[in-house]
């Protein structure tokens, strides 16, 4: 009498590769057999996470992106893609994202760490339009950008609801009031990472009255915010590097922070951050320094290395 095996092999396999992906051990394992890559490749698929840091990293990642079409042929398995990671990329263009948003239409975990630029509006808000499932968005950029990006964010207020984690960092060039908008409009956030954008009171105030599930908050380089607004928050929300104003000893540990950084966006802020400092010292008649115009100079000489 023939006995029926109360495993089904292929769901059996499918469990040992998840272990596999986990120990990044999954890709060699795809040669073992033809079940092996039928069950293993679009679990292989779900998950790709390059960088552009390094000559071994960056190799991958360009030979990655040869084959993204430009609206031809998808790759077999680009429908199981839903978690996307390129970072530290400059050279990540346009025209290679909106490839990636045509190939692949079912990301719900999108990472462009330092691989955007000034340009990103439009994209952003073809982004928006094509994911409007997007749980995860990193669009942080290693410089300061002032562009015509309040486009495309605001796509993503508008189509973007459950996202859970956002971070556009050093976009310098999104208005208070369209970063309000995602906000508001997004009430499953639990983490945000609003630093080097140029917030003031009135995004705390929101992000108090519209973030309930809230986690996380990193305030670094926002430096028009009081403490005040601060403490409104839930106290259950971790946040990171809020300075209500920058003393002597916190000028000195932020100028080492920003010099150990090294790119011309970490410049950028410290000049920033310097003039704040002037000002306010200027405002309150500090004597801290003792000399202004010295204090003044540094400023400006700052800004020049920047031009």
């Amino acid at each position: 009498m023939a006995q029926t095996s109360i495993f089904y092999l292929p769901e059996v396999l499918e469990h040992i590769l998840h272990f596999l992906l986990i120990d990044k051990s999954l890709y060699p394992a795809l040669y073992v057999s033809r079940l092996w890559y039928r069950c293993g490749a679009p679990i292989l698929w779900r998950r790709i996470e390059l960088k552009g840091g390094e000559a071994e990293d960056r190799t991958r990642l360009e030979r990655f992106l040869k084959i993204v079409p430009g609206g031809g042929r998808k790759p077999v398995y680009s429908s199981k893609l839903t978690h996307l990671k390129i970072t530290r990329y400059p050279s990540l263009s346009n025209k290679k994202i909106k490839g990636i948003v045509h190939t692949f239409p079912n990301i719900i975990h999108l990472n462009f760490e330092g691989s955007t630029d000034d340009r990103f509006g439009k994209t952003l808000k073809l982004i928006a339009k094509s994911y409007p499932n997007l749980e995860y968005l990193n669009i942080s950029t290693l410089h300061g950008f002032k562009s015509e990006s309040d486009i495309g964010l605001s796509a993503i207020a508008n189509s973007c609801h459950k996202l859970e984690y956002l971070n556009i960092s050093g976009h310098t060039g999104f208005s208070e009031i369209i970063i309000c908008n995602v906000i508001c409009s997004c009430p499953r956030l639990q983490q945000l990472d609003l630093s080097y954008c140029e917030i003031t009171d009135i995004t705390i105030e929101e992000i108090a009255r519209s973030c309930p599930n809230l986690k996380y908050l990193n305030l670094g380089g926002c430096y028009k915010i009081s403490k005040e607004a601060v403490n409104k928050l839930n106290p259950n929300v971790h946040i990171e590097n809020f300075e209500e104003t920058l003393s002597p000893p916190d000028l000195i540990r932020a100028v080492r922070n920003h010099l150990i950084q090294n790119n011309v966006f970490s410049r950028q802020i410290l000049a920033q951050g310097l003039q704040r400092l002037l000002d306010l010292s200027m405002r309150d008649n500090l004597q801290w320094y003792s000399d202004p115009g010295l204090a003044r100079s540094i400023v400006r000489s700052s800004d020049l290395q920047l031009g």
